[in-house]
């Protein structure tokens, strides 16, 4: 799948997506609100290696509007995801030290994860969050997934 973001203006951004069969979804977001946490789902979905979070369920096919929102009913393992997600967010944000990352993650299937998971996911959000601090407006940053 394809994800393209847009910078319209310093306020939102523009989500584009194009899964492998050419359905097209597309939305404007508040940066504020969604940028960061959309970034730290793709990249700790992707090191967990899942198609069970948000950006694998959109994938498969799954509409925008059935997973916005903390009242989705659709998995377990979505809410697991978005627990790590939120972890690592609050990580990144200084928000939450590496040693309660790790004492929460024990309680989840994810428990295994490997012990450098923070290591490489960090990076690639700070990396991903300086580009998009001086991508100028009306740009767009294109992900696959």
């Amino acid at each position: 799948m394809k994800i393209e973001l847009k910078k319209i203006d310093f306020s939102n951004h523009e989500l584009i997506i194009i899964r492998s069969d050419n359905t097209t979804e597309k939305t404007i977001l508040d940066t504020k609100t969604y940028l960061l946490h959309d970034i730290c789902h793709f990249y700790v979905e992707q090191e967990l290696k899942t198609s069970d979070g948000f950006w694998g369920m959109l994938a498969q096919g799954y509409r925008l509007e059935q997973l916005f929102g903390k009242t989705n009913q659709l998995t377990e393992k979505l809410r697991i995801i978005e627990s790590i997600v939120g972890g690592t967010q609050s990580v990144f944000s200084n928000h939450m030290n590496e040693t309660d990352f790790w004492n929460y993650l024990k309680s989840t299937e994810f428990s295994k994860t490997d012990s450098g998971f923070l290591v490489k996911v960090i990076p690639r959000i700070t990396e991903f969050m300086d580009e998009w601090k001086y991508l100028p407006i009306g740009k767009t940053i294109i992900l696959n997934f």
